[in-house]
């Protein structure tokens, strides 16, 4: 999922994540102190600051990180992630594997209803699969990609048939390509399902409000299956009011003014007042999130030249701009897309361990049509966003290599991306994926969906195709690694620029959350004093 800002630290591992929260009785999750020694605390609205509006709540068609934040609320998903990364039982309680990895058949969860009233069943998901895999601009073709068919064995009783081994595909149904939507709320509503899919989840929020720009507002879902590990019903929340709030200043003073009670980003400036803050409370884990700079590849552009995007990713300090950007030196650099938490991580990867400006001279001047200048565009509205476009500019200009900032909202810029017509780079994060592919495939495998620079190499492609039917993550990590020394050094698909981290900053009066390395809030388990 895209995310407006560059995520500004990587302090944690999984290791040290704060586990002091229930989570709901489906077999993975923990257990809680709070609840084992208090009964829970009923009843409340929160207003959760979001860092930008969303841009469409259907999962198929969800392109953004900020709609996921409000799919977690009203969606349930076949199977979902644990704190410590681990993908657990959701709608499916289990599921087997057939030994040549080409056949998954999941047990559902039994008695479950959307929130329009309409039966979860095995019927759903193959309707849900089908429809993430055969409608013209589903944004999940590449999560599903060998997915052959889906058959209903009966009705709580589901199997996926895949064309080849997919090694990701637990992790894909973690998130959208996972999300079960009620078929009857998709048909009654159309095209206003993208921003207003009343009753469309089994989750434990019900979307009962949509106003762009504005607010949205979740009410709980009375009839959730989910259970804390008490037993106690979930979720405890009566209402969330979701607001996009683009300024991290403005989003910060509303936390501690009352007027908003949870964020999940926060400048890096800010945070050392922030844990310091008696108020408040601050917990963040390690993230899979990535910063880069995207050009546009495509002919007729200018970085259709290779040595161009190579130039920029020799000539920017990556340090300086952990250092002296909005992260403010929390966090870690990073040069490609797979992150410290991934299996395949190689933290000897570090094609510029310096800044390099003579040697991006070097490449511009082989090209021979003189001086780089180009259009650097990034999301108005955000202060943090400008300063670190600020720092890179200055650090190109070194190189003399002219960078020309523009900005515009950020799901224009989205979209101008998508249709490979922004004129020079844009500067858009990822908030990651639990499975490196989901890091990397979509964005470097000629013609995929997220694939917004219009990269193309044969090799690319052969070496990630390779390592989504490979069952050995030894192998797998190698063939990863071999496919990110072309896209990121030989043939450059774009230029990375650092990893981030998942905070979750919330008043005291609310307790009960997590940090997930998502950055996503699980309200289902977040309580209010009273």
């Amino acid at each position: 999922m895209r995310s407006a800002r560059y995520l500004v630290a990587f302090l944690a591992s999984f290791a040290i994540l704060l586990a002091a929260c229930q989570s709901p009785n489906t077999g993975g999750g923990g257990t809680s102190p709070t609840a084992a020694a208090n009964k829970p605390t009923y009843g409340g609205t929160v207003t959760f600051a979001l860092e930008n509006d969303v841009s469409n709540l259907d999962p198929m068609l969800s392109g953004l990180f900020v709609d996921r934040n409000i799919h977690y609320a009203m969606y349930d998903s076949l199977v979902r992630v644990d704190v410590k990364g681990s993908i657990i039982p959701w709608l499916a309680e289990k599921w087997t594997t057939s030994s040549d990895g080409k056949t998954v058949t999941f047990n559902l969860r039994q008695g479950v209803k959307f929130h329009d009233g309409s039966v979860f069943d095995a019927a759903s998901v193959k309707w849900n699969i089908e429809r993430y895999i055969n409608t013209k601009g589903s944004s999940r073709t590449g999560d599903l990609a060998a997915v052959a068919s889906v058959d209903v064995v009966d009705a709580s009783t589901v199997k996926f048939n895949l064309k080849n081994a997919f090694a990701p595909l637990l992790a894909a149904l973690v998130d959208r390509a996972g999300m079960m939507v009620s078929q009857k709320v998709v048909d009654a509503m159309g095209a206003d399902f993208t921003l207003k899919p009343f009753k469309a989840g089994t989750g434990p929020f019900i979307l009962t409000e949509a106003v762009k720009n504005d607010h949205y507002t979740l009410e709980k879902n009375p009839d959730w299956w989910g259970k804390d590990a008490q037993g106690n019903k979930l979720p405890y929340l009566d209402k969330i009011i979701v607001k996009p709030i683009l300024d991290g200043d403005v989003r910060l003073t509303n936390l501690r003014t009352g007027q908003a009670q949870v964020l999940n980003a926060v400048a890096g400036k800010d945070v050392p007042a922030v844990k310091a803050d008696s108020t408040l409370t601050y917990i963040e884990a390690g993230s899979f999130a990535w910063g880069s700079l995207i050009p546009n590849e495509a002919p007729g552009f200018i970085f259709n030249e290779k040595r161009y995007v190579k130039a920029v990713a020799m000539a920017i300090d990556r340090q300086e701009i952990l250092d002296k950007g909005p992260a403010q030196g929390v966090g870690i650099v990073g040069w490609g897309p797979i992150a410290p938490a991934h299996f395949a991580y190689d933290g000897s990867f570090k094609p510029w361990p310096k800044a390099d400006p003579e040697g991006a001279k070097k490449l511009v001047t082989e090209v021979g049509k003189g001086p780089l200048k180009f259009e650097l565009l990034i999301s108005s509205g955000d202060p943090a966003g400008l300063q670190r476009a600020q720092l890179i500019q200055a650090e190109l200009a070194k190189a003399d290599i002219t960078a020309e900032i523009k900005t515009q909202l950020f799901n224009d810029i989205v979209t101008l991306q998508q249709a490979h017509k922004h004129l020079g780079m844009t500067d858009v994060g990822w908030s990651g994926r639990l499975d490196p592919d989901g890091n990397t495939y979509d964005f470097v495998v000629t013609g995929k969906t997220n694939n917004d620079s219009s990269y193309s190499n044969a090799k690319v492609d052969e070496l990630m195709n390779q390592q989504r039917v490979e069952p050995d993550p030894a192998k797998r990590a190698d063939l990863l690694k071999q496919a990110q020394q072309i896209y990121v050094v030989d043939d450059p698909a774009r230029v990375w620029t650092g990893f981030g981290t998942s905070p979750i900053i919330t008043v005291k009066a609310v307790t009960g959350m997590q940090s997930y390395a998502d950055r996503i809030p699980r309200f289902e388990t977040a309580q209010l004093a009273k």
